[in-house]
């Protein structure tokens, strides 16, 4: 028979639950806010959420807030609660930060990284350069990064790069969408990975920050674009 009192609020086995929930909803919202399934300034409406996603009431919620403090939903009292807009100050403000922490991200990894991931991001690089569908492209550089920030070995460091990752990746989608480009240019990561396989980190570096800039320019001129 259940024990109920293991169920009750507070209890362990509640809020081991709950926190699963939360965590379930929020990674199915977090994919669905960076991949433009909720468009900016979208409504997102709780209790129709609870009823699509099977989940409660309570860890929806949870993700939402969550969500707000990485700035892809924002909550206002009275009014409801809206996928974040997108913006050319936004494009500008997550360029600054990036460019530090990736540039820190690659130099860690060139110092860090196992043999096997040293090779394996190569291989991966060497495939991507050769990619010309943009939606592969746009996958296979999120590959490319989030390997990176794992060869980094910086829990700190990999929470503030993933959610900046995530607005970065969200704006990509947005200019995809907005102004597709019927000729993409290649994503070529050769370089980066070959100093990381080096053990180069100021190369490494260098080389992440390059490329982090050139996107950031392009999105700036996309989005510049789809607003006149």
């Amino acid at each position: 028979m259940m024990n109920m009192a293991a169920m009750l609020p507070g209890s362990d086995k509640a809020t081991k639950s709950e926190s699963r929930f939360s965590d379930k909803a929020y990674g199915i919202l977090l994919d669905r806010l960076v991949r433009l399934h909720y468009q900016p300034l979208q409504p997102l409406n709780e209790r129709e959420l609870t009823l699509e996603l099977e989940i409660g009431l309570a860890p929806i919620r949870e993700a939402l807030r969550r969500l707000e403090g990485e700035h892809l939903v924002v909550i206002y009292p009275r009014r409801g609660i809206f996928s974040a807009d997108i913006g050319l100050r936004d494009q500008q403000s997550i360029k600054e930060v990036r460019l530090e922490i990736e540039g820190l991200a690659a130099a860690l990894a060139a110092m860090r990284a196992a043999p096997q991931e040293r090779q394996a991001l190569v291989r991966l690089a060497d495939r991507l350069a050769m990619e010309r569908d943009i939606s592969a492209q746009i996958a296979g550089d999120a590959e490319v990064h989030r390997q990176i920030y794992r060869m980094a070995r910086n829990d700190y460091l990999l929470a503030m790069l993933t959610q900046n990752f995530n607005l970065a990746l969200r704006l990509w989608y947005f200019c995809n969408q907005s102004a597709p480009s019927p000729t993409p240019e290649a994503v070529d990561h050769r370089l980066l990975a070959l100093a990381i396989l080096g053990g180069d980190s100021e190369a490494a570096r260098a080389q992440m920050r390059e490329h982090v800039a050139h996107d950031s320019d392009r999105v700036r001129d996309l989005l510049f674009k789809s607003s006149v």
